[in-house]
């Protein structure tokens, strides 16, 4: 099985292991087509290091698909670079969140071609929960009493930023419409196991 055009090209470009990453996704569609896809690419730097990771998210008709390929955590010295693999499965009607938050320049003059400058995309389906705690008060600024620890619970699986000041406009775009798409599927599972 060929991975499509666009998603080859897209992960030639992230430019990160893209023959490793493209056997990951392949071994996972199991046949299935591809929906929609996105190649996200991260790059984090430590006091002594640099770490890449790429994400690949594909949607099938039944799937979402994550693709994860990162640098390894320790390496060792003198030795070449390795790769870290794993991939997600992950049933449409499953997902639980599916959170788009997009920023716009000029809201004030906004209009409905505009296109946001900045995407984050959070997706949850319960497998990573986060807690944020914070201790309770009575309201009263001098009280010194203990009133206890109150706290939320969050499911946040993926979060993803885009922005066209870091990535360009086009990436922005894609983002969008991969999210788009993937809601839009997620949709159609849902009401079809109502």
């Amino acid at each position: 099985m060929a991975l499509p055009k666009t998603l080859a090209t897209d992960l030639q470009a992230a430019g990160y292991y893209p023959q490793l990453t493209g056997s990951m996704l392949i071994e996972s569609l199991f046949g299935e087509d591809i929906l929609s896809h996105f190649v996200h690419m991260d790059t984090h730097v430590d006091l002594d290091a640099i770490h890449r990771h790429v994400t690949a998210f594909l949607v099938t008709p039944t799937r979402l698909i994550l693709a994860h390929v990162d640098d390894e955590p320790d390496p060792v010295p003198g030795r070449r670079p390795r790769g870290v693999t794993s991939t997600e499965d992950i049933p449409l009607e499953a997902l639980r969140t599916v959170l788009v938050s997009r920023t716009f320049e000029d809201p004030a003059d906004y209009r409905p071609s505009d296109r946001p400058v900045e995407v984050a995309i959070t997706l949850g389906w319960g497998a990573v929960r986060r807690i944020e705690t914070y201790p309770e008060t009575c309201g009263d600024p001098d009280c010194e009493g203990d009133h206890g620890t109150g706290g939320s619970l969050f499911s946040e699986d993926v979060t993803l930023r885009v922005s066209a000041q870091a990535e360009g406009q086009d990436a922005v775009d894609r983002a969008e419409d991969f999210v788009h798409r993937l809601r839009r599927a997620v949709f159609a599972a849902r009401r079809a196991t109502a």
